[in-house]
């Protein structure tokens, strides 16, 4: 169960390349969603969020590295986000009336890694995140 960690490392890499498009290239982040063009100031929002993003994966991967107390609290607050994920996917869904491929998938992975955060706060000593003691 040790190895359950390193999908954290996939989280970070994929929330990278989310923040690297909706930062660089806003209007194909949200031409994802909709193929109606987005205003200006939506491309912009989005460009603000890929900033939360970085923040994100920075904040995950320094607590992958050091591991305790501060992994298990970035653990249960990206847990939380999960839930709160998967509810905006749901909302968003319904406002467009139709479920994008992107919307989907979101929901998915946010199922995924929230599993997986579940068992790593359940079982801290066997996944790594707390030396035995």
């Amino acid at each position: 169960m040790k190895y359950l960690l390193y999908v954290f490392y996939i989280e970070i890499a994929l929330t990278l390349v989310s923040g690297v498009q909706a930062f660089f290239t806003p209007a194909a982040f949200i031409a994802q969603f909709s193929d109606t063009p987005a205003p200006t100031l939506a491309s912009e929002m989005a460009r603000w969020y890929a900033v939360l993003l970085f923040v994100i994966a920075y904040l995950l991967y320094r607590a992958l590295r050091t591991r305790g107390t501060v992994l298990t609290i970035v653990l249960q607050a990206l847990l939380i986000g999960d839930v709160i994920h998967i509810v905006a996917a749901v909302v968003t869904a319904n406002a467009l009336g139709r479920w994008p491929l992107v919307v989907i998938a979101s929901i998915v992975i946010s199922i995924v890694l929230g599993v997986i955060r579940v068992i790593c706060l359940w079982r801290p000593q066997q996944v790594g995140i707390e030396r035995a003691a």
